[in-house]
């Protein structure tokens, strides 16, 4: 277990400025410093200041720009200040600030080089342009296909059918093609174990002499000729 102290399934987690990870749920939070619980951790979420709601947040993420920490919740926001410890007044605004994204995101991160903040809820994500406070156009796009290479539902289908080009194919299992190949696969395996058998038969007749009752078979049988 990586984060010892942490319950399972956690609303949402941020790095802070101080570079310890923040985890979420419910009505409390806990700071991590690497893989250690900071003692005295969990807390109310309420001791992070007045305002912020009581009973848990959505997703939260720190913006190094600025020094401010934002915290989301429904279709509002609270903005942090890491280095007072409060809560800025002013707040909650709506989150309709944030142009593009949607209520509840369930997870938000901000990328240093490109100069955007990725919002995702579902299987779907926005690419939010840090700069004009706008989601760029043609987001939200899928996750799965865009970070792992799969084909999502909305990539397949669009406004309830099918593009031209796209071809369904069903594969259909034959049990007797399935019978003949474990057959293909069987007979020459025990073949091949008839085989080991006779060559140690053998090999047994040149050691020892030949067994009395398959003498005895042998002259018998040549009574017959």
């Amino acid at each position: 277990y990586f984060w010892r102290g942490l319950p399972p399934s956690i609303d949402a987690v941020y790095e802070n400025s101080d570079g310890n990870f923040v985890f979420f749920k419910g009505n409390k939070y806990w700071v991590f410093k690497d893989t250690t619980l900071q003692p005295g951790y969990p807390h109310d979420l309420i001791t992070l200041g007045s305002g912020i709601p009581p009973h848990g947040i959505d997703s939260a993420i720190w913006w190094e720009d600025v020094g401010k920490t934002y915290f989301f919740k429904g279709d509002r926001y609270w903005r942090y200040s890491e280095e007072m410890k409060t809560m800025d007044p002013g707040y909650p605004k709506p989150i309709t600030v944030w142009k593009g994204i949607p209520e509840s995101p369930q997870g938000a991160f901000v990328h240093k080089e490109n100069g955007f903040t990725y919002f995702y809820k579902g299987k779907e994500y926005w690419k939010f342009n840090n700069q004009i406070l706008k989601v760029e156009p043609g987001y939200p796009r899928s996750i799965l296909k865009d970070f792992m290479g799969c084909d999502g539902p909305t990539d397949r289908v669009k406004e309830g059918h099918s593009p031209p080009d796209d071809v369904d194919i069903v594969i259909k299992l034959d049990n007797t093609a399935s019978t003949v190949k474990a057959i293909a696969i069987v007979i020459p395996c025990i073949l091949a174990l008839c085989l080991l058998v006779l060559v140690y038969t053998v090999f047994q007749f040149k050691r020892k002499g030949t067994p009395r009752h398959i003498l005895y078979c042998k002259r018998s049988m040549q009574e017959w000729v």
